[in-house]
């Protein structure tokens, strides 16, 4: 049975491990990268770049219904989240996408566009919401709820029953103790221990954080 085609928004290092996670999954033909900043047929991981985000009207019209936000974030989730919205108006369908090395509590609920890296461990009750990212080796506890556009970046904690709000970025190796909220857009520093609530907006870092 033919695979269906998926285009990726996004030619940096996040599309790379996307292509990986793509390939080894083998539910998708991948039919090519748009990115404005790389020249048209050059190629990432042998995959072509096709053009940029103009070119999206057409390839949907073509037959290429499914889309990838292959753009990382690094403190701020703001063009993730303009290219997922731009692609679901458009008509693309953005499948979550899983390592099978990844492990999934069966009663995790898993939104579209949401990305789950190797290693990374999501439990029982949690809540992922659209476009969000679970990089490598990070863990999400039992009851958590995780809304849109957030990174949770590699070897990050989140402890049980805790709330991370939209488009929050989750910095390397923090740990969020068990029931803290963080607020909309919030920012918590590479190797952090948060122990109290982060208000939206807000960038805290340290041991504890502050």
């Amino acid at each position: 049975m033919a695979k269906n085609k998926i285009v990726l928004l996004g030619g940096g290092g996040h599309a790379k491990v996307i292509i990986d996670l793509i390939r080894i999954n083998d539910n998708y033909k991948i039919a090519g990268i748009l990115d404005s900043r790389l020249d048209n047929g050059s190629k990432v991981l042998d995959i072509p770049v096709i053009g940029a985000d103009d070119v999206l009207v057409e390839l949907y019209n073509s037959g290429v219904t499914m889309a990838c936000i292959g753009v990382g974030s690094v403190c701020d989730s703001s063009i993730r989240k303009r290219l997922f919205e731009k692609v679901r108006q458009i008509g693309f369908s953005v499948p979550a996408l899983v390592h099978p090395q990844a492990i999934i509590s069966k009663t995790a609920k898993i939104s579209d566009g949401v990305q789950i890296m190797a290693g990374s461990v999501v439990q029982t009750n949690t809540f992922l919401g659209e476009n969000t990212i679970v990089n490598t080796g990070s863990i999400i506890e039992h009851d958590c709820k995780i809304g849109k556009h957030v990174h949770i970046c590699p070897g990050a904690i989140i402890s049980g029953g805790c709330e991370i709000g939209e488009g929050a970025f989750i910095g390397a190796s923090a740990t969020v103790i068990q029931g803290i909220k963080i607020g909309k857009d919030a920012v918590i520093g590479a190797g952090s221990v948060v122990i109290k609530d982060v208000p939206g907006g807000a960038m805290v870092k340290g041991v504890p954080a502050i």
